[in-house]
């Protein structure tokens, strides 16, 4: 089975009621534009509404607000949701950010397609070309697999959620990943990070996804006339809010579907 999804990557101080609204507003889009979905979110900090909650099939919430998740992949709270999912006896799975949408009808659909036609583990978004850092936020693929490349046994000690990602990425594919930063050099005898990507993963931008961000865009969105109801209808200028906050800057190089898939 493949048609589940799993949103994380959200906490919830005290006196933060807009958060409230935009993890309510996000899963009523996966909701209704997922139907017959199974919908798992993980988070921390203040519950969400008990409304919202009610619109998932399962979830895990701890009370305390854990640092050790923040800017850094989510790796527990990721773990149980996967392990959630796997105990319902699904072996795909669509993970995302609890306070994003995907304007996209039936997301497992769309992913599952893509990966079915280009014969690859995964697809991902929001990696780059350059030094091992693969996007920790959304993700979608075969469960097992991604469930060896969120392993908490060697996700830390981190800076960064996407070089844990990324390192164990190349474990769960048997390569020894390296221990220092690579200047574009080859992880293999033969393979460059851009080459082991390209022989095992789907890539789509942001854009393509049309993977509106409402951590950044909430004010200006929540603001459009009937907002909720352009958005829950697919009908919305989500070009506008797309995610854009990912490693941009000169050491990084991020990647785009462009350069993944020229020859």
């Amino acid at each position: 089975m493949n048609n589940s999804i799993l949103l994380s990557h959200v906490f919830i101080d005290i006196n933060q009621e807009f958060k409230k609204e935009i993890v309510d507003l996000c899963l009523s889009h996966y909701r209704k534009n997922n139907p017959d979905t199974f919908i798992v979110i993980t988070g921390h900090g203040e519950l969400p509404y008990s409304k919202t909650l009610d619109m998932c099939d399962d979830f895990f919430w701890t009370p305390k607000i854990l640092p050790s998740e923040i800017n850094l992949g989510h790796p527990r709270l990721s773990n149980i949701g996967i392990d959630i999912l796997k105990e319902n006896g699904f072996n795909k799975f669509c993970k995302s950010r609890l306070d994003s949408i995907i304007m996209r009808k039936k997301i497992t659909n769309y992913c599952d397609q893509i990966i079915s036609d280009e014969k690859k583990k995964i697809l991902i978004t929001t990696s780059n070309n350059y030094d091992y850092l693969m996007g920790d936020l959304f993700i979608y693929g075969d469960i097992d697999f991604i469930k060896d490349c969120w392993d908490i046994n060697t996700w830390y000690p981190s800076s960064s959620g996407l070089r844990s990602l990324g390192r164990n990425f190349l474990r769960a594919l048997n390569i020894i990943p390296p221990r220092d930063w690579l200047d574009g050099g080859k992880l293999t005898e033969n393979d460059t990070w851009l080459d082991i990507l390209k022989a095992n993963t789907s890539y789509r931008d942001p854009e393509s996804l049309r993977w509106i961000d409402l951590r950044s865009y909430w004010k200006d969105i929540f603001s459009i006339k009937n907002y909720k109801e352009k958005l829950l209808n697919n009908d919305f200028p989500y070009k506008k809010f797309i995610w854009e906050a990912w490693p941009r800057n000169k050491e990084y190089k991020p990647l785009n579907e462009k350069k993944f898939y020229e020859k």
